[in-house]
């Protein structure tokens, strides 16, 4: 299978798992993968991948409700066919007032 049917696959099937604002959702993560430096959810909503008012942000994230087990588990099949895993996990006992 080809990177494009694949990555068509995966977007189709982590659509599916969405409960409600499916298309809200899927522009909400859009514009968090291509606007840097944003310090704010209100932020978000001023790229041009979010189409929405930026009330729209916070119902998205209250609608989509997605099944964490099924999604987790569509995510880790992706995992296997990469070359390399990467995983960011913060550890600090330290409250980071900037993130």
């Amino acid at each position: 299978m080809n990177k494009y049917n694949r990555l068509k696959n995966f977007f189709h099937d982590t659509y599916e798992m969405l409960v409600k604002s499916k298309d809200a959702t899927f522009e909400l993560m859009d514009s968090i993968m291509t606007r840097e430096n944003a310090r704010s959810l209100a932020e978000f909503s001023l790229s041009t991948f979010f189409q929405r008012q930026w009330c729209s942000t916070y119902e998205a994230i209250e609608d989509s409700r997605p099944n964490g087990n099924k999604l987790m588990k569509r995510y880790t099949q992706e995992i296997d066919t990469l070359e390399y895993t990467l995983l960011g996990i913060d550890h600090t006992q330290w409250e980071c007032k900037d993130s």
